[in-house]
Formats: C-alpha cells, structure tokens, sequence
C-alpha cells in the first residue's frame, strides 16, 4: 500500500486506514502511558477514564483525520515499540495480577481483569475489529 493511498475513505467504511493506524495508536499510547505510570506509583487513569471509551473514540478519530499518513505510520511505530517494551519489562507475576509495577493499575480499567487481559483488550484483541476496513483501504489501494 503506498503512502499517499493510507488516506482514502473506503465505499462504506467510515475511516481511511491511516485514521484506523492513528486509532488503534491511540489506544496502544495510552497503554503505554498507563504501564509507565503505574511503574512510577503514579495515577493510570487518564483521558479515557475521564470522558468514557465513546468521547475518547469520537476524539481519537478527530484527532486521526488531521494526521499525514506518513505521521501517523512514524508514530504508530514508535508507539508500538514502546508497548513491547514496556510489557516487556513486566514479569508473569505483574502481568498475572496487581503486584508490583502493576499494583498502581487503576481498578477501573482492570475492571476485575488481570493486567494482561486488560492489555489485551486495548491492544491486541482490538486491532481484529478493525480489520475488514483495512482489508478494504488495500483493496483500493491496489487500483
């Protein structure tokens, strides 16, 4: 798929690809952002948490419409390489449950779910939700 391609909206789909990448970024970031805090004793509830997963998805989308496509690739990689990194650094214990850099996690998020079902929920069992669309985005791109 070429760059310039990354911006097309689909016929039905709502969202071009490189909206899809900037959404599913966002989710990862935050993430991120919620492992490196908790680590640190910090607050992990953030914007999400605040305004409910419908206000931070409308937002998200917004926010991925403003994008360049190779902005949103750039930063798509580097959020998913600190999201590898940052669970890296977890061991089975932290990922298991609330002990040690997870122990801050916040409960709303968690929401009774062990940290690793939580992380999956926000990253790897949320990009399938998005596939036909992106199946959709190559489709035309390959015109």
């Amino acid at each position: 798929m070429r760059p310039e391609s990354l911006g097309a909206v689909p016929p039905g789909s709502t969202h071009s690809a490189k909206d899809i990448v900037a959404h599913v970024t966002a989710y990862d970031d935050l993430i991120v952002q919620r492992l490196i805090s908790a680590r640190h004793g910090s607050t992990t509830a953030f914007d999400r948490d605040r305004e409910g997963w419908e206000a931070f998805n409308e937002r998200t989308w917004r926010e991925a419409a403003a994008l360049k496509p190779e902005a949103a690739l750039r930063r798509a990689r580097d959020v998913f390489a600190a999201l590898l990194h940052e669970v890296g650094q977890l061991s089975d214990e932290e990922l298991g449950g609330r002990v040690g850099a997870t122990a801050a996690l916040d409960p709303a998020w968690l929401e009774g779910r062990a940290p690793w079902q939580a992380i999956g929920v926000d990253a790897f069992d949320h990009y399938p939700m998005h596939y036909d669309a992106l199946d959709a985005a190559a489709r035309i791109a390959e015109r």
